[in-house]
């Protein structure tokens, strides 16, 4: 693999919260590991992320990171000995460079990842930092004095490695402590190349620091530009052995026939939130002519709305959906319907809301010829 991602989540954080680590607290209904780890995921530019979880919280943060293709290994007891094990994971991949991050940095950008990845072309170390502009003081003893801001630097995560140097340098040095992976790099002669860091890149620390954040970071809508798009769908049954409906399998004895998976609940989805921003329809984006979606999963297209949602600065407020069809009955898969498409849209399940009705017979619906879904979304400005 050319590049991996290492992002350490094993402190327990006990001056933060005596039973939760920092790293399981949320913002926008996400854990603030889930936000790093999902950053990462939509940059597009790892073959693989590597999670370094502490053993007292490993179930939590396999259960968070269900959705992700991830390798979660246990850590050590400091955060030095947490990355060596990562990075004895990674070297069984044989990566050509590798990013560490702290998981507890949720914020960085894209366009730092990007920064990094390429500069680790000519350098062996790549480090974002912030100059600081604040007066700097040293007091001890009653002495105080000025240091020199033009001369220090603080420090940032992710940090990006050549990966032999960096595995090379936490073999050689295991026996001693550093505060980051950058220092103990340098110790072992690497080239350090530093690169403008984010202020909105900060470390999560103190309880009082995360309520600030918090009240910061979630998106509040801006109720005076409100929209709602309307979604119809409907698709022809015919034998099989299961049906595709909002994004999960449902053992049946028919199946929806399409130029897709057929997915009637979500091809609404994605046309009413199309149609409450004037994008048009699904058909517009993934015409059905076009052979590369035969058979395509429809949760492709569902994240493809999430993205243009987001390009366009604009949340969810709910989704009303209507599934219309004699069978199958749905009511013991609403749950898991609601937690996929929480999960692709990146919202609360508590404000979707599935029902199923009939056509008491009439029509081809009632015939079981088919089934159809009609779907309200709203949404509101950022």
């Amino acid at each position: 693999m050319k590049i991996i991602a290492l992002i350490v989540s094993g402190g327990e954080g006990k001056r933060f919260d005596k039973n939760l680590p920092k790293q399981f607290f949320s913002i926008n209904g996400k854990s603030i590991l889930e936000i790093s780890v999902r950053n990462f995921f939509n940059s597009n530019l790892f073959d693989k992320i590597i999670v370094v979880s502490n053993k007292k919280f490993l179930k939590i943060t396999k259960d968070i990171l269900n959705n992700y293709d991830t390798d979660i290994v246990v850590g050590g007891t400091t955060r030095q000995n947490s990355v060596l094990k990562g990075l004895e994971k990674a070297n069984k991949y044989k990566p050509k460079k590798i990013i560490i991050h702290d998981a507890v940095r949720p914020f960085f950008s894209n366009k730092t990842l990007n920064k990094i990845v390429t500069q680790l072309d000519n350098f062996d170390c790549v480090v974002p930092y912030l100059k600081i502009f604040d007066s700097v003081r040293h007091y001890e003893n009653k002495i105080y004095r000025n240091l020199d801001r033009d001369k220090l630097k603080l420090i940032q995560t992710p940090q990006g490695f050549k990966f032999n140097t960096i595995f090379n340098a936490h073999q050689k040095f295991k026996g001693e402590q550093f505060t980051d992976d950058s220092m103990l790099a340098y110790r072992n002669a690497c080239r350090i190349k530093f690169i403008d860091g984010e202020i909105l890149n900060f470390k999560v620390t103190k309880k009082k620091d995360y309520e600030i954040i918090k009240k910061m970071m979630e998106s509040k809508p801006n109720n005076s530009v409100l929209k709602v798009g309307n979604g119809f769908d409907v698709h022809k049954l015919i034998n099989g052995k299961f049906i595709k409906l909002l994004g999960i399998k449902i053992p049946f004895n028919k199946k929806l026939e399409g130029h897709s998976d057929a997915d009637v609940g979500i091809h609404a989805i994605v046309d009413s939130i199309l149609g409450a921003l004037s994008k048009g329809d699904i058909g517009d984006y993934f015409p059905p002519s076009e052979e590369k979606w035969k058979n395509k999963d429809s949760k492709y297209f569902l994240k493809y709305s999430k993205k243009v949602l987001d390009d366009e600065k604009y949340i969810i407020n709910n989704i009303d959906i209507t599934l219309i069809c004699e069978k199958p009955k749905i009511s013991s898969y609403k749950k898991q319907m609601k937690k996929v498409i929480a999960s692709i849209l990146d919202i609360k399940e508590n404000i979707i809301n599935i029902k199923a009705t009939t056509t008491e017979k009439l029509g081809f619906l009632g015939r079981e010829e088919g089934i159809a879904c009609q779907v309200l979304t709203t949404i509101s400005k950022i």
